[in-house]
């Protein structure tokens, strides 16, 4: 403990972080703006394999969609830590930015059956940039009695129409999209 911290204090701290009530993970990223810009001009067809229409069309409506492109990158991989499955367990257009006021999240695909599985019925994501880097957060978060809660409940896979009606609701309330068969989210 030459540096004065208490690991075992510290580890204690972390590992709250999954009892947090109906947290069920958090990811975050950083990604440097200029080396995705390479990545992108180098590999043109990064593009459609990385980004939905929706998210490039969102990027390449500004000046300079670099910043934009990387802050959605920092996303994908925010989301995936968050849901416990990384950053190469899943096909990246399935997590998808949906943008217009707060972002927020769809999941298609594979990514939303795992989220479904894990009792996520949310996910809830902040992002920030600057001309150097772009920066996310992203918090899965489950209703309580759901799958993953500890408590007693019916979880989103009793009753899927109940289940994707009450996701949307809480989407429409906290800006975050839901999750159920691709996604779940009432104002999209």
């Amino acid at each position: 403990m030459a540096d004065g911290r208490n690991r075992a204090g510290d580890a204690a701290a972390f590992a709250g972080i999954a009892r947090l009530r109906g947290v069920t993970g958090v990811g975050i990223d950083a990604v440097e703006v200029e080396r995705l810009r390479r990545l992108l001009e180098h590999l043109p067809r990064a593009y459609e394999r990385l980004f939905s229409a929706q998210e490039r069309s969102y990027a390449d409506s500004f000046a300079d969609p670099y910043p934009r492109y990387a802050a959605r990158f920092a996303a994908k991989e925010a989301v995936g830590k968050a849901l416990g499955i990384g950053i190469i367990g899943f096909v990246w257009r399935e997590i998808e930015v949906l943008s217009g006021g707060k972002p927020r999240v769809a999941l298609h695909g594979r990514v939303s059956e795992i989220a479904r599985r894990l009792g996520v019925t949310r996910v809830e994501l902040s992002l920030s940039h600057t001309a150097g880097m772009a920066y996310a957060v992203a918090v899965a978060v489950h209703d309580a009695g759901g799958p993953g809660s500890g408590g007693a409940g019916k979880g989103p896979a009793a009753d899927d129409d109940a289940a994707a009606a009450e996701s949307g609701a809480n989407a429409a309330e906290s800006g975050a999209a839901g999750v159920g068969g691709d996604m779940v989210d009432a104002r999209t």
